[in-house]
């Protein structure tokens, strides 16, 4: 064994007594922790204080009915009538179009696609592609929505 190898032995030797001494030691030395001296006399103070003001009948009626279960309307009892949850139809962006011989191409979000053609993100097929709008019809209803164009040729006024 060379020199180098008796130094890290040692040092590890060393080090797994120390650990075991302080794993060991620590209940002995352990103490429950003293409370300042003022802090006790503060606390008693402060909850006497409390126990002896006069509370408000509406305190007094808050503070209890901290613990008690809450109605599930706790501001408007009466049923909400409406048309149903919202849902807002987050439509694509007509960007580009490419008329390559007979057929047509519209570039939605970035994707192509043709007449027929199911949006990636679903929800939608197309239905007809013109240079200046697409024509989307919902998967869910059969409603139909037109697109405008919105390249850049449509801000410059084509």
């Amino acid at each position: 064994m060379s020199k180098r190898e008796k130094i890290l032995l040692a040092a590890v030797c060393v080090t797994a007594v120390l650990g075991l001494w302080i794993t060991l030691d620590r209940p002995s030395r352990q103490t429950a922790p003293k409370p300042a001296s003022g802090d006790a006399a503060q606390a008693a103070n402060m909850l006497r204080a409390i126990k002896d003001s006069d509370l408000s009948p509406a305190t007094i009626s808050l503070v209890s009915a901290i613990g008690r279960k809450w109605p599930a309307t706790a501001f408007y009892d009466k049923p909400l009538s409406g048309r149903g949850p919202v849902q807002h139809a987050v439509l694509p962006r007509y960007s580009g179009y490419v008329e390559l011989g007979s057929g047509k191409l519209a570039v939605l979000d970035g994707m192509e696609y043709q007449a027929g053609d199911a949006l990636e993100g679903g929800g939608y097929k197309v239905v007809s592609i013109a240079p200046d709008q697409v024509v989307l019809e919902s998967l869910a209803n059969g409603q139909q929505v037109t697109i405008p164009y919105e390249g850049q040729d449509a801000r410059q006024g084509r």
